[in-house]
C-alpha cells in the first residue's frame, strides 16, 4: 500500500484514507493543499463539514481501493 502523503501523488477533488497520528483512520476528500496544510472535506446527511489538518498531523493518505484490498487481506 503506498503512502500518497509521502509521494506527492495526491489529487485534488478525491476521496482518500486518511490516517492522523492519533491512529483514527477515515475517508475524507482532499479540496486542496498549502505547504503546511491539507484542507479535507466530508459529508453527514445533508452538510458538507470542510476542516484543515497540519501535515504534520497526518501519517498517511492512501487510495480507498488500496487500503479497502489491504484490510481484506491481513
Amino acid at each position: 500500500m503506498i503512502n500518497l502523503a509521502l509521494t506527492n501523488e495526491i489529487l485534488n477533488g478525491k476521496v482518500y484514507m486518511v490516517e492522523m497520528q492519533d491512529g483514527e483512520i477515515s475517508s475524507f476528500r482532499i479540496l486542496s493543499e498549502t505547504p503546511t496544510h491539507y484542507i479535507f472535506s466530508y459529508s453527514t446527511n445533508e452538510t458538507v463539514e470542510v476542516f484543515e489538518k497540519s501535515k504534520n498531523e497526518v501519517n498517511g493518505i492512501f487510495d480507498v481501493r488500496e487500503w479497502w484490498n489491504a484490510q481484506k487481506e491481513s
